[in-house]
């Protein structure tokens, strides 16, 4: 690099010393996005998670970066702003990501929490077999909708009492219910929810039937008897 800047003197040595170190920090930090991409714990992830994680690279450094991965193949763009790492099992081929995790990244992206409701609920406690192809979920946030490549993501508004419990499982058994309805909820019902949670949920639900609508309150007892 000397003998370049020798070659050329004064003000343009200095704008090509600038080139290259504005280039060389740009590198650097290219990797660091890269880096921090690699590291996240959930395969599903956000523009706002690369920014948060990399808070002195710009964001037109971050897009730049993921949309070079994005033609490399190395991650794949599943909606405007969600990203995900991609997965590939020797026999299945591409492994889609999973509705846990396009939860978690949804709950970080819209900043509120968020609860599978619908089918969804019900397939996370083992009550239904059928994989949603829409993905439901309740917020205490407004309404709306995301398009997760070929999958839609609804968020409901509900009332903020059903986000107050800490445990998460709370609001969920509540939506299961819900889904299935006063009239469908058996004791063969309460017995599968039961063995789908653990005791400390059980406990937790016993602190918050007032939460739930009267008619699901003997359900939420006998799910959360010792």
């Amino acid at each position: 690099m000397n003998i370049f800047l020798t070659a050329y003197p004064g003000q343009l040595s200095e704008k090509v010393l600038l080139f290259l170190t504005v280039r060389t920090a740009d590198s650097t930090s290219s990797d660091e996005i890269r880096r921090q991409i690699r590291r996240l714990k959930n395969p599903v992830f956000t523009t706002r998670d690369i920014l948060n994680s990399t808070p002195d690279v710009s964001r037109t450094l971050v897009d730049q970066v993921l949309s070079r991965m994005v033609r490399s193949g190395e991650i794949e763009r599943i909606s405007r702003g969600f990203f995900s790492r991609r997965r590939h099992h020797k026999e299945l081929g591409p492994i889609p990501p999973s509705s846990e995790d396009i939860t978690a990244a949804v709950e970080r992206a819209v900043g509120m929490p968020v609860v599978p409701s619908g089918a969804l609920a019900l397939n996370a406690l083992n009550l239904s077999q059928q994989v949603p192809a829409r993905l439901e979920f309740k917020t205490a946030g407004p309404s709306r909708k995301i398009q997760i490549g070929k999958r839609q993501i609804w968020l409901e508004h509900a009332p903020a009492r059903r986000f107050r419990a800490r445990n998460r499982m709370v609001a969920l058994v509540i939506e299961a219910l819900e889904a299935l309805g006063r009239e469908n909820v058996a004791s063969s019902t309460v017995d599968i929810i039961r063995s789908a949670i653990e005791p400390a949920d059980r406990t937790a639900i016993r602190m918050q039937i007032g939460d739930a609508p009267g008619w699901m309150q003997p359900h939420l007892r006998a799910i959360s008897a010792a």
